[in-house]
């Protein structure tokens, strides 16, 4: 912007408009589009001029502020979340197979279970080795003991391994769904970044478009103060 500049041709109260610094020619014409370079303009209109702009551009960046604001808070609304609950999304899509297995795996795994094998086992023995009740129908070394829990321990395995697979499958589709939410995440930090970076060097710009105006309104009043003070 050009420092305004004082024509001969008019008193020291008086300054043309092509003089005047392009923001505030722009301001003028805006309102008075009859005006032209040559046209006068008083010293006190000018700077009401000069306030009026810096009072627009205040308004416009408020203006500006609302508008990011309410944006922000209708693409919240607007947006659907795109992180579910595992928990009972998995659940609801359980077959009875499936959910029978989560059960034996969960008391298979278990310290009552442990407890009950140990206790059956125990009884199994003293009733097959003390004769407490009649003749034993496992007598040492217990063969159908040990068919039972190779039995046992065959239906088991497999039991376990069915929860552990959808187990795993649960494991994958937790995995996909955290990089989804951190992918939305890692778009709305940057899209965030990018409308604070617009936003502050906007305003940054009209930061200095006011202190120029007030370093040159400062100057203005400046010379016409020398002025009074060489007519007194």
């Amino acid at each position: 912007m050009s420092k305004p500049a004082h024509n001969k041709q008019h008193n020291n109260n008086e300054i043309l408009l092509k003089n005047i610094e392009e923001e505030i020619q722009q301001f003028i014409l805006k309102q008075h589009p009859n005006l032209t370079g040559n046209s006068i303009i008083l010293f006190p209109e000018l700077l009401n001029y000069r306030l009026d702009y810096i009072k627009t551009m205040i308004k416009s960046d408020s203006q500006t502020m609302e508008k990011l604001n309410e944006n922000i808070v209708q693409n919240i609304k607007n947006n659907e979340t795109i992180s579910n609950n595992l928990n009972t999304t998995v659940e609801k899509n359980l077959t009875l197979g499936q959910k029978t297995a989560d059960k034996i795996a969960k008391f298979g795994g278990s310290w009552p279970f442990i407890f009950l094998f140990i206790t059956v086992l125990v009884i199994w023995i003293v009733v097959n080795s003390t004769q407490l009740f009649g003749k034993p129908f496992d007598s040492y070394p217990f063969i159908l003991l040990n068919l039972a829990l190779s039995c046992l321990a065959a239906i088991q395995a497999p039991v376990i391994m069915m929860s552990q697979n959808r187990q795993e499958s649960r494991d994958r589709e937790q995995a996909n769904n955290d990089y989804k939410v951190n992918l939305k995440a890692e778009i709305e930090v940057n899209l965030l970044h990018e409308k604070m970076d617009y936003l502050i060097n906007s305003q940054w710009q009209h930061l200095v478009q006011m202190q120029h105006m007030q370093i040159e309104l400062l100057g203005e009043l400046q010379e016409q103060i020398n002025e009074l003070n060489r007519k007194e």
